[in-house]
């Protein structure tokens, strides 16, 4: 690897022609001593200045460097010697600095796409990249850009070459066949035509209170079987959340694709919507394109992982060890993907709900709570909702939605990585059909992706890491009702004790409610399940 480039330092005043020696022995330390500090015994690996110059308040020097001293920090060393060598003799200061041309040579040919303001061109020959950049300042050398746009072109490679999540589908457990009284058809389509959920806009249900039974029933159930018993409480967290949470967990770079963002009104002032509000109430319409000119540009980004809060509150904090582990869970609102293509009935949507589990602690106890949490997982499986599932090592190296890639290849599930758990929908086919399985909820290590860039601290320098677990109440309950059906009769014992801690609420009826024929012949049979089975 090697870089080259020009910097201009803009000064507080002209050089004097005089000047010429001081920059002369300037250079000539640069290129002996500063700029081959941390190349190792092979000099080749720093930096040096190859030609300079100056004219009226600028400086300029043409820099070419090797790897171990990469040409931003070779600008900003040689513009603290500047500062201090011209200051003194001259009281001349740098004001600033720009890289106004700069090529990265790479040793083997990169074929991703690099769209970034500042990349001029990316030139392939001979088995080499060459990756020419625009105009950079001082504020982006510190930043530092050279890092992080390395680093991107890097895992941008890996990606290439891995692939999806569906490649490194890793089984680690399964439950084997179990007898099953499945439903004549895809639940959804049975729950939608009875009316029991009404699609209010794409990706989006109303569930109506009957529904609403077997999904709180389910969450009872998970909260009781699995969270409570290992010690999780409760917390409550905001579901709106300033980009720079995103930026810092990864996600906006990672799924930013799938993400949901909010925008403020410009002004709180009503007087300044009056012509808005005249246009609808005359119109009776809002295009989107006008509502657009009265708000600010988008600042937030819906919940989309749920956990992101937990990080956040814990910003900047140092924790002791009569602190850890930290045990919460939240189970107070919705999440928000866009699917787009993706979208199907109730377990695939943009608004969704969920229990997010989330703790902290150091590497054992976090590596401790995830095994605890799956032998819960498994007793809630088995033993009180007697589903037929499967787990599996699905993020070898990659922390799924976090926007970074680290190859590791071998199975080691104590490192940071996911667990996914499947259930089998046998509406969707054979068990051989992988697309028979609904992916239900999963499990994950973080390691230290979160607490690094929120500094999250032990007071003895101990490491930290995080874990995550999320509990999709939509998709265990078509999960469920797949293996199960709608008549309560054949559903496990152990769960009807929290499905019938309340009597089942009546459905909706009326001249046009359900749409269908078949509809009203659906909802009449699942009243007669339930009426039957209270």
């Amino acid at each position: 690897m090697k870089f080259s480039g020009k910097a201009v330092f803009e000064l507080s005043k002209e050089l004097p022609p005089e000047a010429r020696g001081l920059i002369e022995s300037v250079v000539e330390y640069l290129n002996r001593d500063y700029l081959k500090r941390g190349c190792g015994k092979d000099p080749s690996q720093g930096a040096e200045v190859v030609e300079w110059g100056f004219s009226g308040r600028e400086l300029w020097m043409v820099f070419r460097c090797g790897k171990r001293v990469r040409i931003d920090d070779a600008v900003l060393r040689t513009r603290k010697v500047l500062s201090e060598k011209l200051g003194r003799e001259l009281r001349v200061g740098v004001r600033g600095v720009r890289l106004v041309d700069c090529s990265i040579e790479l040793d083997t040919e990169i074929r991703v796409s690099l769209r970034l303001p500042f990349v001029k061109s990316v030139e392939r020959v001979d088995g080499k990249t060459v990756i020419r950049l625009g105009g950079l300042e001082l504020g982006d050398l510190k930043k530092p850009v050279f890092v992080r746009l390395l680093r991107l072109i890097e895992e941008k490679e890996a990606r290439a070459k891995w692939g999806g999540k569906a490649e490194h589908w890793q089984l680690l457990k399964e439950s084997g066949r179990k007898k099953l009284t499945p439903p004549p058809e895809d639940p959804n389509r049975i729950l939608e035509e009875a009316g029991w959920i009404r699609r209010l806009s794409i990706g989006q249900y109303l569930y109506t209170p009957p529904f609403t039974r077997i999904l709180n029933a389910l969450r009872r159930a998970f909260i009781e079987e699995v969270v409570k018993p290992l010690g999780f409480v409760e917390a409550v967290f905001p579901k709106m959340y300033p980009l720079r949470v995103g930026l810092k967990t990864g996600h906006l770079k990672g799924v930013i694709n799938s993400m949901l963002f909010a925008s403020l009104p410009k002004s709180y002032n009503i007087e300044e919507f009056e012509e808005l509000i005249d246009y609808m109430y005359v119109m009776d319409d809002l295009p989107p394109e006008e509502l657009q000119k009265y708000l600010r540009p988008p600042s937030y980004f819906l919940c989309f992982a749920q956990c992101e809060p937990f990080y956040w509150f814990f910003e900047n904090e140092v924790l002791d060890d009569d602190s850890l582990p930290i045990k919460w869970y939240d189970a107070s609102g919705p999440s928000f993907r866009w699917e787009a293509g993706g979208l199907h009935g109730v377990e695939r949507v943009i608004e969704f709900h969920r229990i997010e589990v989330v703790w902290l602690g150091k590497p054992q106890q976090v590596i401790e709570i995830r095994n605890q949490l799956l032998q819960r997982y498994e007793h809630l499986m088995d033993r009180v909702l007697d589903m037929e599932w499967r787990w599996a090592w699905v993020t070898p190296w990659f922390y799924e939605q976090s926007g970074v890639a680290e190859e590791k290849l071998e199975l080691d599930i104590d490192r940071p990585g996911t667990i996914d758990f499947e259930a089998y929908l046998p509406h969707r086919g054979p068990r051989e059909d992988r697309k028979s399985w609904l992916e239900i909820g999963n499990i994950s290590i973080h390691g230290t992706k979160f607490t690094e860039p929120f500094r999250i601290r032990h007071n003895k320098g101990e490491t930290l890491w995080t874990g995550c677990s999320g509990f999709g109440s939509e998709r265990w309950a078509i999960a469920f009702i797949a293996q199960h059906g709608f008549d309560p009769k054949n559903w496990p014992e152990q769960f009807l004790k929290y499905f019938e801690e309340e009597p089942m609420p009546k459905s909706v009826r009326g001249v046009t409610y359900p749409k269908t024929q078949r509809g009203k012949e659906l909802l009449q049979w699942l009243e007669k399940l339930f009426a039957r089975g209270s």
